[in-house]
């Protein structure tokens, strides 16, 4: 049977953090749907361990990392799918993902694409889930962190779609590529993302792209996923002059035509130099690996006997019982398992935000540590457990 949906993953150089992505794809028991990986490593030898564990996944090889966009564009010429998901491999997807797409396309005829609620690894809400046309001046600002002194309603001096209430479903300009939807006849329309976009700013581009051709975009909070922002990108060496290359490339694209020479000099200038600072940033960022608490206090309510037993072995995680607590401590960490638990109730669970979320594979052994600042949290893949 020919699928109905395409979910295409660029990997490159894929991490136990992939598991979770697969994981969730699972849970979901895909019936109208194929998984095609774009490997941009070349010869990842663990991700052809993960597609032996999860065998509905199809896997493409590159010979050499061909960059995000032209990578989804290959994915993208084998997809047989009338709607195309472009999903990064550091997501979490909840159930019933092929119903709620449907759904949704079949409810809002006229859409080119659908992007969803996006949440990071401590449930804070994650703006790029929904953006304005960037022009360069509210680039600027949000850089520079003046944005929050501007009201959401004025558009053109706001890069994200503040005038869009995070839970309300509506019309946006630019929606994130870490899990966007596009329709088959959107795609032939725009011919795909542009493959001078190396890394970064692909998804802005083929919004614009998109809205130009007729088609609508939306944002779509009925669904809403884990995003752990840029697990990937950020351990590259050349994640700050692939950023801001491509805003450089962005800027000429949209706006070459219609600025004055020392308006395109202003700009050009200002890239350069966020890029040199941003380079320095983030060698020095790379150097500080993430410091974990020495022990973890769990409330042993939400624990199995085997997941106690495991743990308890590793020394480090102590368990609370609720009702023989003397010493009053509280938990710092709330434990999960995939045995017991399913895409939706972790999601759920990390956008209470009552207590870090520490979620435990147990059938590849890795226990992740959901921690991090706001929109910059990724799991750290802490502990082997067998």
């Amino acid at each position: 049977m020919t699928p109905k949906l395409s979910v295409i993953i660029v990997s490159y150089h894929a991490t136990p953090l992939n598991i979770l992505c697969l994981w969730a794809l699972e849970q979901n028991n895909l019936k109208e749907s194929e998984v095609i990986i774009v490997d941009n490593t070349g010869h990842d030898l663990y991700l052809e361990q993960l597609a032996q564990t999860y065998p509905f996944v199809k896997i493409i090889r590159n010979n050499f990392n061909e960059g995000f966009g032209r990578a989804c564009n290959k994915g993208y010429n084998i997809a047989q799918g009338e709607y195309i998901l472009f999903l990064n491999p550091d997501t979490i997807v909840p159930l019933n993902i092929e119903k709620k797409i449907f759904s949704f396309f079949k409810d809002h005829p006229g859409t080119g694409a659908m992007g969803v609620r996006m949440t990071d690894g401590t449930g804070c809400f994650l703006p790029e889930s929904k953006r304005n046309f960037p022009y360069p001046l509210a680039s600027f600002l949000k850089i520079s962190g003046l944005q929050k002194l501007i009201s959401p309603q004025n558009l053109k001096l706001n890069y994200y779609a503040r005038h869009v209430a995070d839970d309300a479903t509506a019309k946006v300009d630019v929606l994130s590529g870490a899990f966007l939807v596009v329709t088959r006849e959107a795609m032939e329309k725009t011919g795909g993302f542009d493959p001078r976009f190396f890394l970064f700013a692909e998804d802005i581009d083929i919004s614009i792209r998109i809205s130009k051709a007729g088609c609508q975009l939306w944002y779509n909070p009925d669904i809403e996923i884990i995003h752990f922002k840029g697990h990937s990108t950020r351990q590259s060496k050349k994640y700050a002059s692939y950023f801001y290359d491509s805003m450089k490339l962005f800027y000429l694209k949209y706006f070459e035509q219609s600025h004055t020479c020392f308006q395109k000099w202003t700009i050009t200038t200002f890239i350069r130099t966020m890029a040199f600072l941003s380079s320095l940033r983030h060698f020095f960022k790379r150097q500080i690996h993430p410091r974990l608490p020495s022990t973890f206090y769990i409330d042993s309510k939400y624990c199995t006997t085997s997941a106690i037993y495991e743990l308890q072995t590793l020394g480090k995680y102590k368990f609370i019982s609720t009702t023989n607590n003397h010493k009053k401590i509280e938990p710092t960490h709330l434990l999960l398992s995939e045995v017991e638990t399913n895409p939706d109730e972790l999601i759920k669970q990390v956008n209470n935000k009552k207590t870090r979320i520490l979620f435990w594979h147990k059938s590849s052994g890795w226990l992740f540590h959901f921690d991090g600042k706001n929109g910059k949290s990724s799991p750290v893949i802490n502990t082997k457990i067998k």
